[in-house]
């Protein structure tokens, strides 16, 4: 076996001994560089001498390392370089080496976007998470009954604080002043959020608030079982069952059962 089939194994493959320190590696340093983000300074700006702890400069560096060389194994070991570089997750790996270089200059908008860039590195968890390529195709597949539904939720919320401000116009202290800021209360008083800002002062208003209150908790409720309905069609369609011991839930690429190490059966198209 050639030295470019020994790093795919390790690289593109989790079956492995190597290939399982292989990800821990390049997970800890995910996580370690999203924590050195967490003492950036605001994004229109560079950071002042000292204003940044030294440490998160190393940290950066060595994480950049630890990148540059897990873009360029993948570049290498993949079958198709061309085609993982203009996949989503090989623009993701370059994201995270090209905006670590942030550019020493006063254009705010420019600046914003390389240190905008640099918490993109965030979306590499998701090569580490199979469930995350479930839940996308799930949100892909229900996307159109959940654009339906939000769309008679704006028609509600605009119906509602339109009602709003009818029925708040008679009170003499009413915060209800255009159907604009009626909207804005029946969106967040429906989302559950409830800053306070605008509260209705009449009997009538309050007791709309409660209904718009109730309403809320199952307009949260029905997007959630849309999605967990079609994931669950999305884990039947794909699952596999190990033919040996029967364990269910084996990730796409597994070739080999996890629970007793049997070969699995190939997937269902």
């Amino acid at each position: 076996m050639t030295l470019r089939l020994r790093l795919r194994k390790i690289v593109l493959e989790a079956d492995t001994r190597a290939g399982r320190v292989y990800n821990l590696i390049i997970f800890g340093t995910i996580l370690l560089s999203v924590a050195g983000l967490l003492v950036q300074p605001h994004p229109l700006r560079l950071a002042a001498p000292g204003e940044v702890p030294s440490w998160v400069g190393q940290l950066e560096h060595g994480c950049l390392l630890v990148f540059i060389a897990d873009f360029l194994l993948h570049l290498w070991v993949s079958p198709r370089p061309r085609q993982y570089l203009f996949s989503f997750y090989g623009l993701i790996d370059v994201s995270a080496v090209l905006f670590f270089f942030v550019p020493q200059i006063s254009s705010g908008l420019i600046l914003w976007i390389f240190k905008f860039g640099r918490v993109l590195r965030v979306f590499k968890l998701l090569r580490f998470l199979d469930e995350a390529q479930q839940l996308g195709n799930a949100l892909k597949a229900s996307a159109r009954r959940i654009g339906v539904f939000l769309f008679f939720v704006v028609m509600a919320q605009v119906v509602l604080g339109y009602l709003m401000v009818l029925v708040e116009s008679s009170h003499p202290e009413t915060q209800f002043q255009t159907v604009g800021q009626g909207v804005y209360w029946a969106i967040v008083t429906m989302t559950t959020v409830g800053y306070g800002d605008i509260v209705p002062q009449t009997v009538l208003g309050q007791l709309l608030a409660a209904v718009v209150m109730l309403l809320g908790f199952g307009i949260i409720a029905i997007p959630t079982g849309i999605i967990t309905v079609e994931t669950m069609q999305q884990v039947r369609r794909s699952g596999r069952t190990c033919l040996s011991c029967g364990a269910q839930s084996h990730r796409s690429e597994a070739l080999h059962c996890d629970q007793c190490g049997e070969v699995l059966p190939p997937l269902s198209a």
